[in-house]
């Protein structure tokens, strides 16, 4: 298993972090350590309700999400529907617009993933959510990998 697949599947280390390497590096990495992959387009998200029902298309959501931060945080610690039970992880792409023209939302959002990160933490299995950026704009998370 490569250096990057072991990481992934280390639910200690998992958690909210800024990518530093690219979305198909972490894609065949996910892939070797057997996770749930989602990438997820937030590029034309404008608002809340658009990111929620990016990240509920991306993740198939059951008919029961109800479109809320509350809502995302009971989906994101349940994820019972999914094939995959050894562990997640969730790559943001486009994220800039997002982040900066909706921060209050994203803060939100991170707060919401950060939290179900730490769910999955406690339970043993990893779940990341990586935020793919563009070269030039932070958004303030830490990086990974380090």
């Amino acid at each position: 298993m490569e250096p990057m697949a072991k990481q992934l599947v280390d639910a200690h280390q998992s958690g909210m972090y800024q990518l530093v390497r690219s979305p198909e590096e972490v894609e065949r990495a996910a892939k070797d350590a057997r996770l749930a992959l989602f990438r997820i387009d937030i590029g034309e998200a404008h608002n809340k309700k658009d990111f929620l029902a990016s990240v509920a298309k991306a993740l198939s959501f059951p008919d029961w999400f109800g479109g809320n931060w509350d809502a995302l945080n009971d989906c994101l610690t349940d994820l019972d529907w999914l094939p995959t039970k050894a562990g997640y992880v969730l790559i943001f792409e486009k994220s800039e617009h997002f982040g900066t023209a909706h921060k209050e939302e994203f803060d939100l959002a991170t707060a919401v993933l950060v939290a179900a990160a730490e769910y999955w933490k406690a339970q043993g299995r990893p779940f990341w959510a990586l935020v793919a950026v563009s070269k030039g704009w932070d958004s303030g998370l830490p990086t990974w990998p380090t």
